[in-house]
């Protein structure tokens, strides 16, 4: 069970963050060109990005997170003390396939954002905060945090 929560819980952390910076670098080249982008404009296209991009970058990352987290399961069975990293990187490196992927299919990245080293950067990063969530969330024993005096 606890698998399945931090699957879900992973792949909606990197969808949010996905969009987030999708929608962010795509209103800052609308800046870079002279038009006035508020924070209504934000708050704005970010949810209309989230609902928007469900039906189709959703199952992506669910496709892409599937793959690199049993990869990642099978090579962490020889290094299991690198387990948070091996997801971490998991995640950026699915994100990373995914997109190269797609970008051969297709003869161009379906995913305008990824058209550009920050844009394709940002979206491996949301994919990496994914693998950590999954890391954290599936971790045999969990970490115990305590505050200090």
């Amino acid at each position: 069970m606890k698998v399945v929560l931090g699957f879900v819980a992973a792949v909606v952390v990197a969808y949010l963050f996905a969009v987030l910076f999708y929608s962010q670098i795509n209103l800052a080249n609308l800046v870079e060109f002279g038009i006035e982008v508020d924070m209504g404009l934000r708050i704005q296209t970010l949810l209309h990005d989230l609902a928007g991009m469900t039906a189709i970058y959703l199952p992506v990352l669910v496709v892409a997170f599937l793959i690199g987290f049993l990869i990642a399961k099978l090579i962490l069975r020889w290094v299991p003390q690198l387990r948070t990293l091996g997801y971490i990187t998991a995640g950026f490196v699915a994100i990373f396939a995914i997109d190269a992927l797609l970008g051969l299919v297709f003869g161009m990245h379906p995913l305008a954002v990824t058209r550009s080293m920050v844009g394709l950067l940002s979206q491996c990063v949301a994919g990496a905060i994914g693998g950590y969530v999954f890391a954290k969330i599936t971790a045999p024993h969990p970490e115990k945090f305590y505050l200090s005096h």
